[in-house]
Parts: C-alpha cells; sequence; structure tokens
C-alpha cells in the first residue's frame, strides 16, 4: 500500500494597496529559501516575470496569476481547490506563497485553507510605514495587521517612513504576537518568513545549536528515539515562550499508527497526522525550535521536551 504523500504549507503574503508584497515575493523568488516553490499571485502588479516558469532561480519556481476576482471571496471552492490541485501536481512544489490582493483580507483566505484540509504556513503582512496612517484608517488594512504571524516593515529608508519604532508601537494595538521585520528582508529573514514544513535534517545527539545570523535569531533541534506523549507534547508547543518565533517537526505520539507534523508560528499551533511522513519519522520524532535570546528558555525547553517522552 503507497503512503499518502504529505500535505503542502501555503503562505500567505498580504498587505494593504502599495504596500510592498510584490518587493517581498521578488526577493524570495530571487534568493530562494533552498526549496521549490509555487507562487500564486492575485494581484500581478509589477513583478514583470515573462511567462508562467520564472527561470535561473534553482529551483524551478512557477507563478501563476489568478485572475478571476478577489481569492478569498469570488473565486470558488471548487475551482479554487482544483487551481492548488494542478499546481502541486504539475509543479511537484516543497511550498506554496499566495500573495493576495491589497484589499484581500488573509483571515478570510486562512480559514478556506483549513476548509480544504491546507496546512497554513505563515500570514505575512508588509507594513507601508510611509502610508501607516491610510492603512490603519481602512477596516481590511487593520484586518490585515491583526491576522498576521509576521509584520514586515517596508519603506523604512524614505524619508517620509514614520521609522520601525513608532509604527511597531502602533501595529502593537492591534497585534501583540506577530514579530516585526524590518525591511529590506534579507536571507536570514526569508527563512523565518518562509519557515513551514519539514524540519531539516538534525543530528544524531540530543540537540544542536545553530549559531545566530544576522537577524539575530538561533535554533535548537531536538531528537528522541522514542513516542511522545500526545497531550503533554501539544500542552507545551501552545505555550512556547514568546521568543520561539517557529517551531516544526514531525514526531510519533505513543498508541498512533501514523507520525505527526507539527508546526507552531508566532504562538500558533498546528498538528496534523501525516502517513506519508511514516517512513522518515523514525521511532520518536524531531524538533526545530528558532527564535532569539536562546539561553534564556533552551534548558528549560529541552528538559520540557525529554519530559514528554512516553515512559
Amino acid at each position: 500500500m503507497t503512503s499518502a504523500a504529505p500535505v503542502i504549507p501555503v503562505d500567505i503574503v498580504g498587505g494593504f494597496l502599495g504596500s510592498g508584497k510584490t518587493t517581498l515575493l521578488r526577493r524570495l523568488l530571487e534568493q530562494g529559501t533552498g526549496e521549490r516553490v509555487a507562487v500564486v499571485v492575485n494581484e500581478l502588479g509589477e513583478i514583470g516575470i515573462d511567462g508562467l516558469v520564472v527561470g535561473g532561480l534553482g529551483y524551478g519556481e512557477r507563478m501563476v496569476e489568478l485572475s478571476s476576482g478577489c481569492i478569498c471571496c469570488q473565486l470558488d471552492t471548487l475551482h479554487f481547490e482544483i487551481a492548488l490541485d494542478e499546481l502541486c501536481d504539475e509543479v511537484k512544489p516543497d511550498r506554496i506563497v499566495i500573495e493576495t490582493s491589497g484589499v484581500a483580507d488573509p483571515g478570510t483566505l486562512a480559514r478556506r485553507l483549513a476548509d480544504l484540509g491546507r496546512p497554513l504556513g505563515s500570514v505575512i503582512t508588509v507594513v507601508d510605514t510611509v502610508n501607516l496612517d491610510r492603512l490603519l484608517a481602512e477596516p481590511v488594512g487593520r484586518d490585515q495587521i491583526a491576522a498576521a504571524d509576521f509584520l514586515v516593515l517596508s519603506k523604512l529608508d524614505l524619508a517620509e517612513s514614520r521609522g520601525a519604532a513608532p509604527t511597531e508601537a502602533r501595529l502593537r494595538v492591534l497585534n501583540t504576537r506577530a514579530p516585526v521585520v524590518p525591511g529590506p528582508v534579507g536571507p536570514d529573514a526569508l527563512r523565518l518568513l518562509f519557515g513551514s514544513g519539514l524540519p531539516v535534517p538534525v543530528a544524531e545527539r540530543p540537540f544542536t545549536a545553530g549559531p545566530a545570523p544576522a537577524l539575530d535569531l538561533a535554533s535548537i533541534s531536538w531528537t528522541t528515539d522514542r513516542p511522545l506523549e500526545r497531550r503533554a507534547t501539544l500542552d507545551l508547543l501552545a505555550a512556547l515562550p514568546a521568543a520561539v518565533y517557529r517551531a516544526k517537526g514531525v514526531v510519533r505520539y505513543a498508541g498512533a499508527a501514523v507520525p505527526a507534523l507539527v508546526n507552531v508560528t508566532a504562538g500558533r499551533l498546528q498538528s496534523q497526522w501525516e502517513p506519508g511522513l511514516a517512513d522518515a519519522a523514525g521511532p520518536g520524532g524531531a524538533l526545530v525550535f528558532i527564535g532569539r535570546d536562546l539561553p534564556a528558555w533552551q534548558d528549560e525547553l529541552l528538559a520540557a521536551l525529554e519530559a514528554c517522552v512516553a515512559r
């Protein structure tokens, strides 16, 4: 019997009209994250790519345009699902990135993806620091901020910008959990923003600590060759320190026939059974944690993970 393939995570890039979504998307396509990425653009903007296949980027990314209306509300569920299925079958991407229109509510799109059984990676909202007052005056602009897992500040290099700290202070009124990432976004930030999905391979030892890159982030990875207690593990992942921006991994729970794929993105936990990872999961699990100020939470987290191992 052939096991099902893992479901591909979907990231949402949103932001109000003219916020800089296309600039972020261009950086993703130019710099990459080491994955095969399929991009769905609901608002083509000025990216200026000729044709559907994006060449010369190393991972065979593909871009398609959905031009039949706002992806959040006007494209019916059946055709939306068919479009995603065809994209996956043809391109076989590691992830799908959807750039929404400037007036779309990413929360509505996230709910549609959940209804289709598609795992949500990140909801990324690009915030225009020059036109901040206009953004906050628009109900959909405030919804875009509130729905975000990550807030990317654009146009900080312009003299008219409100600045990073004043902008963040105003955004915190609407969203207290999303890490704020100042632009322009470099490779380290791209890996954070578009970092859901399977964990990177980990070493045989219990955990490894990664160096702090330019974005002042560090990572640790943890493995076990024994199954985990499901309730204790989910409780732990749901209550990670705020400095842990991402957690991801594949684990086997005691008594479960198939492994589970888990993702934590800025405090939002997802866990789903993944029969397609049965061969890759091993007897226990592997988890990766990414965040700031690693010494403050590393020891306590590792001890808590050991306490989740089934006895």
